[in-house]
């Protein structure tokens, strides 16, 4: 398992980037006062709403909403996950990237840039050998008749892999060091007899592209009819066919604005939709959609769409990667069901019938919910008590890999009513989840709008946490708000100089994230300032606040006050 990479670190990266640099190489900015402005990338318009403080390291969008650090940045529009955008912007900054020890084992990490060039260079090749090699009109025929353009197989950057048993071998094998990369990525393959040859001959080439663009495997297609129809790199350490999915690359670049992705089965199927506009497609690498594909996706979208072949395969498939998918469906994600007819693929539909009918179909995809419970009724009729007993029983399992939360609880009710169980009965027999959240109610709530106030003049100016009195007794009211600001004094406790943008980033993935972002979203984000004369205001209101609420309290038990407590309630009455 990797190794943690620690916040001190993740601080020092942030100090050392100036958010305005990296956005501006990514979409150019013009300087507008204090701050930098652009018309938004995640959504449409005409006159600029997008806004970067170079004060604060921070980026937001007045019209959308949008908002965060340059690595917030980077997750949102390169699609990047956070590990990947740190390794990116320690690259820019040219440094590695430090991980915590005892998470890993001892041995360091290994440089895998040679393997990746290597792959490089493979698909060089292979793009060379569909232009030039004398066989290859086989295959440049064959992507005709699947009317395919050159311009689409120059985006997915497609090959050909000739006859023969050593074309690859004699171009790119020449020495140790090579021939040794080349056995290590699976490209050539050595033999019981120690004779070393090519693993892909008379196949059209896929280059298989990671999410930042880096070629980490090729599939091959076969020309001659023979077996195995589709072949793929084995398992390398660059590539893991359960973790990697086809044409994520040129789907998210393809558009910075992409809400769903639909996950298809083939190759074919992925660059036929995209050649038709609809770009946002991608397809399994010869496996099961596993739980790692899914959550590999949700990090660029908050919507999937599984659309398999028509025949039974398809349909069985299409149930696994439902069912796989389930422990990643917390709140925000939803995945729909596409059904296509007997005999019916993505490749031959939009060809016959074209992008509009398709994406019509997407549009009228099947939620989960729906195809959950429909397809286990064909499985189990509900008619019979024996029917809504085997339902039941293979429906249990799958919902307690749910996360907690109302769609776990929306199913589950679901259940007990097609199985006509009482709801208390059929709620009782699922496990309780790990970490499910307590509704507690609250007495005493006073306004939000001083607290409200105080955490964004901190989240704005975390200095001014120095002048809060940790002893205060106003700190411990039971109010709305009150945790998440006794977790940013916690947080800012001994680290002066910590910026906005460093400490939005500490709540990343913290329970009170969404509270912090929101709170980072209202009217002073980038415009007007705080003032120390406002920020002790706040705390005086909140003072008063805790007087009142100690002085209800001293009132509900005068009867029983200790003579301490009568003190404390005259001098309140003043």
């Amino acid at each position: 398992m990797a190794g943690r990479i620690p916040q001190h670190f993740i601080d020092d990266l942030l100090a050392r980037t100036d958010i305005v640099e990296v956005i501006d190489s990514l979409l150019p900015l013009k300087k507008k006062g204090a701050n930098y402005s652009a018309c938004c990338p995640f959504h449409n318009e005409k006159t600029p709403s997008f806004t970067v403080s170079q004060d604060k390291q921070f980026y937001h969008c007045f019209g959308c909403g949008q908002s965060g650090s340059v690595i917030g940045f980077l997750m949102d529009y390169s699609h990047f996950s956070f590990v990947e955008a740190i390794e990116e912007l320690a690259s820019r900054a040219g440094v590695e990237v430090v991980r915590e020890q005892g998470f890993e084992t001892e041995k360091p990490k290994r440089d895998l840039s040679p393997l990746l060039r290597m792959n490089e260079k493979v698909s060089d090749f292979y793009q060379q050998q569909l232009r030039q090699h004398g066989a290859s009109h086989i295959a440049t025929e064959y992507l005709k008749n699947r009317g395919l353009t050159g311009e689409v197989a120059k985006t997915f950057q497609l090959g050909f892999a000739p006859p023969g048993w050593s074309n690859l071998l004699s171009s790119l094998g020449q020495d140790n060091d090579s021939l040794h990369q080349l056995g290590e990525l699976g490209l050539v393959v050595t033999n019981e007899n120690n004779k070393t040859y090519d693993r892909f001959r008379e196949r059209i080439i896929f280059p298989i592209r990671n999410k930042r663009g880096q070629t980490i495997g090729f599939g091959g297609r076969v020309l001659d009819g023979g077996e195995p129809k589709y072949l793929n790199s084995p398992e390398t350490p660059l590539y893991h066919k359960g973790r990697e999915v086809y044409g994520l690359y040129e789907a998210l670049k393809s558009s910075t604005k992409i809400q769903q992705i639909i996950v298809v089965e083939g190759y074919l199927d992925v660059i036929s939709l995209y050649q038709q506009g609809v770009t946002n497609a991608v397809a399994a690498l010869g496996t099961a959609i596993t739980r790692e594909h899914v959550d590999l996706l949700f990090r660029s979208v908050s919507t999937l769409v599984i659309c398999m072949d028509g025949d039974t395969a398809g349909q069985k498939a299409a149930w696994r990667a439902v069912t796989n998918a389930l422990p990643a469906l917390r709140t925000g994600r939803q995945i729909k069901v596409l059904l296509l007819a007997e005999g019916e693929d993505p490749d031959s539909l939009i060809r016959e019938k074209g992008a509009s009918h398709f994406e019509q179909l997407v549009e009228q995809a099947t939620p989960l919910s729906s195809y959950f419970f429909d397809y286990l009724g064909k499985q189990h009729p509900l008619t019979t008590i024996e029917g809504r007993a085997g339902f039941m029983e293979q429906a249990k399992p799958l919902l307690d890999t749910l996360p907690a939360g109302a769609f776990a609880e929306l199913m589950k009710k679901q259940l007990a009513q097609l199985t006509k169980m009482e709801k208390q009965g059929a709620a009782a027999s699922f496990k309780p989840r790990f970490g499910a959240r307590q509704v507690v109610k609250k007495t005493g709530a006073a306004p939000l709008s001083a607290m409200r106030h105080l955490i964004m003049l901190i989240l704005h100016e975390p200095a001014l946490v120095q002048k809060i009195n940790t002893q205060d007794a106003w700190l411990q009211l039971n109010v709305p708000g009150m945790p998440v600001l006794n977790e940013i004094i916690s947080v800012l406790n001994g680290h002066i100089e910590v910026s906005p943008a460093m400490l939005l980033e500490r709540f990343r993935g913290h329970e009170h994230e969404k509270i912090i972002r929101a709170l980072f979203a209202e009217e002073r984000l980038i415009e007007g300032e705080s003032t120390e004369q406002e920020f002790l205001g706040a705390i005086e209101r909140l003072k008063e606040q805790a007087k009142k609420s100690r002085y209800e309290i001293l009132l509900a038990k005068a009867e029983d006050l200790s003579e301490e407590e009568r003190d404390e309630l005259r001098e309140l009455m003043k």
